[in-house]
This record gives C-alpha cells, sequence and structure tokens, in this order.
C-alpha cells in the first residue's frame, strides 16, 4: 500500500500544475518548470486512479481510467502511453505490440519529442522477441531524455540479449560518469562485466584503458588528462580521442569537447568495442543519433 501511494504521489508532482491566464499553465517535472496547455482537472484525477490501480496490477480498471482521462485530454502523449502500455502487457506476449503500438503511434504523433511513448514501445517489443526493434526505440527513448535510467538500463539489457556484451557493458559505464550509482545500475553493470569477463573490450594497440577506468570510477578529469596525455604522444589514437569526448562531454565543459572534437589525426586503427560503446551513448545523448557500429 505505502508503494502505491508513493507511485501516485510521484504521478501527481510530475502532473501537478498551476493555472494561469490565458489558459496556460506551469507545470513542475524533475524540478524544471515547463509552461504548457492546460489540462483539465477531470483529465488528472482519471489518470492519477489509472497510476494507483496499475500499481496495484489491475490492469482492466486500470485501462478504463486512463481512457477515461484520454476522453478528457485526447493529446496527452503520457496518457497515450500508459494507455499502450497495459494494452501490451493484458495481451499474449506475441501479439501485445500489435494490439499496443497504434496507441505509441498516436503518443508520438501527439509530440514526438516525449520519451514515454519510445520507452513503452521498446518494452513491449522487448516481451514481443522483437529484440532489434526495442533497442531502436530504447535509444530513442535515451535520446530525448538522457537521464532517465530504466532507459539506458533497457538499451544495455537489450544490447546484451542481442549477444553484444562489450557493448552493453560500455554503455552502462558511460551513463555511470554521469549519474549516482543506483542499486539498479551497478546490479546491471555487475551482469554486463560478467558477461564480457575474459573477453577482449579494447584493441591491442591501445594503450589508454586507464582513461576509461576513470570514466567507470566516475573521474571525468582524470579520464580527461589521461586520454589527452596520449593523443599528445600519438594523435591517430582514436581509443584516446573518444575518451577524451567522453570526459569533456561529462565535465560540460564545451571548450574541451571542441578541442578534442578537432584533435583526431587519421586514426591507425579501428576504435576498440569499449570506444565504440562510449561514442555510441555519446552520440545519443548530444545529437540523439542511433548508429550501428
Amino acid at each position: 500500500m505505502i508503494a502505491v501511494r508513493f507511485l501516485t504521489l510521484l504521478s501527481l508532482c510530475s502532473l501537478v500544475a498551476c493555472a494561469e491566464s490565458s489558459g496556460s499553465v506551469t507545470r513542475m517535472a524533475d524540478g524544471v518548470r515547463y509552461e504548457g496547455r492546460f489540462v483539465n482537472p477531470e483529465a488528472y484525477a482519471a489518470y492519477l486512479l489509472g497510476v494507483e490501480r496499475e500499481a496495484r496490477g489491475e490492469y482492466k480498471n486500470a485501462l478504463s481510467a486512463y481512457l477515461e482521462a484520454h476522453a478528457e485530454d485526447p493529446d496527452s502523449p503520457e496518457i497515450w502511453a500508459r494507455i499502450g502500455a497495459l494494452r501490451c502487457v493484458s495481451s499474449p506476449a506475441p501479439g501485445g505490440p500489435a494490439a499496443a503500438y497504434p496507441s505509441f503511434e498516436h503518443g508520438i504523433e501527439s509530440d514526438p519529442e516525449y520519451f514515454g511513448n519510445y520507452l513503452e514501445r521498446a518494452r513491449c517489443a522487448e516481451r514481443g522477441r522483437d529484440l532489434a526493434g526495442a533497442l531502436s526505440d530504447a535509444s530513442a527513448a535515451v535520446a530525448r531524455r538522457p537521464q532517465d535510467e530504466p532507459a539506458n538500463l533497457l538499451v544495455a539489457r537489450l544490447l546484451l540479449a542481442l549477444g553484444r556484451g562489450a557493448e552493453a557493458r560500455a554503455w552502462l559505464e558511460a551513463f555511470q560518469t554521469y549519474q549516482a550509482a543506483s542499486p539498479s545500475l551497478t546490479r546491471a553493470l555487475d551482469s554486463a562485466r560478467n558477461a564480457t569477463r575474459g573477453a577482449a573490450v579494447r584493441s591491442p594497440s591501445a594503450p589508454n584503458a586507464s582513461a576509461f577506468e576513470a570514466l567507470r570510477a566516475g573521474s571525468a578529469e582524470r579520464a580527461r588528462q589521461q586520454a589527452q596525455t596520449e593523443l599528445d604522444a600519438d594523435p591517430s589514437n582514436s581509443d584516446a580521442w573518444i575518451a577524451a569526448l567522453v570526459a569533456c562531454d561529462a565535465l560540460r565543459d564545451e571548450v574541451c569537447f571542441e578541442r578534442a572534437l578537432v584533435s583526431l589525426k587519421s586514426p591507425s586503427l579501428a576504435p576498440s568495442a569499449t570506444a565504440l560503446g562510449y561514442l555510441r551513448e555519446l552520440l545519443a545523448r548530444r545529437v540523439g543519433a542511433q548508429l550501428t557500429f
């Protein structure tokens, strides 16, 4: 019961709004103030009822509440995400995506920048064993909300399921440089490291393991210094270049990032799997690019 009430409270905090003139509202989400459209109280009430019922596992009743909320606020991408998620879990696994995808499409059409429909569609695709499709949507969710832990953990889990353990490990290590380690992140990272234990995670010519070790330890400044030292010694070292970019980005130092960006000469060797994992996460974080290397 405490967990249900806590979840409801969190949802209320993310949705609470203060009415202003001209029908506009100021909303607080994750501590950030947003100006947006007015949503009537009936929609909020129905949505919160759906959240509480969903937390209790009452999926049929929760879906009814979300549909009532949708009738009051048909333009809400958040409501579409919950409708799609429940339609997915309420259907047999193979048929879940077909039942849910129209809802996600409506939600994305309502607001292409809202991350939730991509995340829930990824979870639904994972349930239906469409791992490649799930990875694409999970990456899209991260691109829209880079700090979201569940989305990042889902990307790593899918990479592991696809046999790309080194990339999963690198993704989580990169994410850890931006976020304090939670128990869920620690467990996921341990799992990825166990999956890649004994495997080569860097190219034979890349002597900059300590830069990645510093990133894994959350020491971005030390990683930057180590990567720069190695770039000074070998401007063609692509692993050191990627480590420098990630470290500068973690430090929020745009001057450092721009300087590192132009510092690489023609690479002598292809980047290691570890470096590529960091680069993939960096691109998703900064520009929303979803690339396969």
